[in-house]
């Protein structure tokens, strides 16, 4: 995969996508995670419901104390991992006497078919029947159901965090008991430890600490279990007796577990022990500059609003402002892309395009051997071209880039608002980019940086570089883009220019890497 990729401050290669330019910054950052030392700081702001939009802030997020809490908020199907509904329903085998429960159903409806009568978390509804031979007026049959309903939701909520509870009861008193037994140690040496300083006399080897009596105690324990899983010994018996059971479906896989060991501490063995899933609270993030935050700066690159619906078209007002401020890249730095290549022999002719996204002029010029950018092998190992699809590849570098020379400066006009171009007629490529069939590959002379054409907000530049022999792998070919500051020149960036002469340009060079 062709692409031109940026080097943030650190050196590390990220797209275009996934980077930042802080205000006023000469550089800049990266939002990966998966690289070291990491560009950006992450700092929780607020936390929320995916389903239902409810927010708190992070403070309440991090104690825990979160509005969907002791069972209640939207759950998940343990089975399918779809969203779950409550569900009341009829059961019992006579048709003569009606009973109605109240339980928790998964919406796919045949595809899974979980409910959680399964595992036991259900409660009776009968109220409802008393509403329907009540002779009130539908109003106050209404609003009477409402308080039902409204009455059994809260008890089967109750009833699954009574379930959960009794199921990490025992992992509880276990943990209780190892706490109390390391209480117990370092009480016992910090008596020895007085009994030492106040006589020579050596207490019995029983009294004092070990660790060797902490294994026999740990070891104890164990036994106790018969198990590595907190389960009694009873349980264990009989759900190893259903195990074996012609209906291997009941059996929970691998994901159903995992998923089920972050609300219990008993590991389950079939699919009755399968308990609804909590939706997990999403963080919202802000992120800041290392480098900026290092020259004594805030460095603010990413700053979301609280609520989740802010900047929504649900709101009476801000519509589109999802962020308090929002420092991408692609709304400052000319964006570089690979148009066409052209591979003969032992040669590449690549043509690029670059265009700019500020509503104000920008000069600019390419250079080649002025680019101090170093790239080590692990870079070059594991490349990401495709933040989407996490597309990785691996590359070699071409050692013809300091050939390249430069270009002189183009001037980008404004970009052009594609509101205000509707009903115009569309412009294409100009004839030198669309018949543009790598003539720079024969000329080893003119085989550098060169400009192609320019035509409102777009320009092409194209270059051709050769290897000594053939390549298994991608090619990366890194050079710089010097923007000029000032002069009315890149004034969407904010940064000041520097107190040079008047003949003198002020520039702020930003690495590139063409991977071909």
């Amino acid at each position: 995969m062709s692409s031109v990729l940026y080097v943030d401050h650190n050196g590390h290669l990220t797209p275009l996508t996934l980077a930042y330019h802080a205000t006023a910054s000469r550089h800049l950052s990266s939002g990966r995670s998966d690289v070291i030392p990491p560009s950006t700081k992450v700092e929780v702001d607020s936390a929320y419901c995916p389903r239902t939009l409810q927010f708190c802030d992070a403070a309440s997020a991090a104690s825990g104390n979160l509005p969907h809490k002791d069972g209640a908020g939207p759950k998940d199907c343990p089975v399918c991992f779809g969203p779950v509904c409550i569900s009341i329903d009829e059961t019992g085998a006579d048709d003569a006497i009606r009973k109605l429960v109240c339980q928790y159903a998964c919406t796919t409806g045949k595809q899974c078919g979980w409910t959680s009568r399964e595992c036991g978390v259900v409660v009776c509804s009968d109220q409802l029947l008393e509403c329907e031979n009540d002779e009130a007026s539908d109003q106050d049959l209404e609003v009477r159901r409402s308080a039902v309903i409204d009455e059994v939701t809260k008890k089967l909520e109750a009833c699954l965090k009574e379930r959960i509870d009794e199921r990490n009861k025992l992992g509880d008193s276990i943990f209780e008991s190892i706490v109390n037994m390391w209480n117990k140690r370092e009480q016992t040496e910090e008596r020895r430890k007085r009994m030492i300083s106040v006589t020579p006399q050596q207490v019995s080897h029983d009294e004092s600490w070990s660790l060797e009596a902490l294994e026999n105690s740990l070891l104890d324990k164990r036994k106790q279990l018969e198990s590595p899983y907190i389960f009694t010994k009873d349980d264990s018996v009989a759900e190893t007796n259903e195990i074996h059971q012609p209906e291997m479906q009941l059996l929970p896989t691998a994901a159903q577990v995992a998923a089920q060991m972050s609300i219990t501490t008993r590991t389950p063995l079939r699919r009755a022990d399968l308990f609804p899933l909590f939706v997990p609270y999403r963080a919202r993030v802000s992120r800041r500059c290392r480098a900026e935050l290092a020259a004594g700066r805030t460095g603010i690159l990413v700053k979301p609003k609280l609520n989740p619906l802010e900047g929504d078209s649900s709101l009476r007002t801000g519509h589109g402002q999802w962020f308090k401020k929002d420092s991408s890249a692609t709304q400052v730095v000319p964006r570089v892309q690979i148009v066409r290549k052209i591979h003969k022999e032992r040669r590449y002719a690549v043509l690029l395009s670059v265009k700019n996204p500020t509503l104000s002029m920008v000069r600019l010029r390419f250079c080649g051997n002025d680019s101090q950018i170093v790239l080590g092998d692990d870079e070059l190992r594991e490349i990401l071209v495709d933040p989407f699809n996490e597309r990785r590849i691996s590359a070699q570098l071409c050692q013809s880039f300091k050939n390249l020379g430069s270009t002189g400066f183009i001037e980008l006009d404004p970009a052009d608002d594609p509101f205000l171009d509707i009903g115009k007629e569309k412009r294409g490529d100009p004839p030198e980019v669309s018949g543009w069939e790598g003539t720079v590959i024969e000329d080893l002379e003119n085989s550098g940086l060169k400009l192609v054409a320019s035509q409102g907000d777009t320009s092409w530049v194209e270059f051709a570089v050769d290897f000594e022999e053939e390549v298994a792998t991608n090619l990366v070919v890194p050079f710089s883009m010097q923007i000029e500051v000032g002069n009315g020149s890149w004034e969407a960036s904010l940064v000041k220019r520097k107190e040079l002469p008047e003949q003198e340009k002020d520039l702020v060079k930003l690495g590139l890497v063409a991977v071909l």
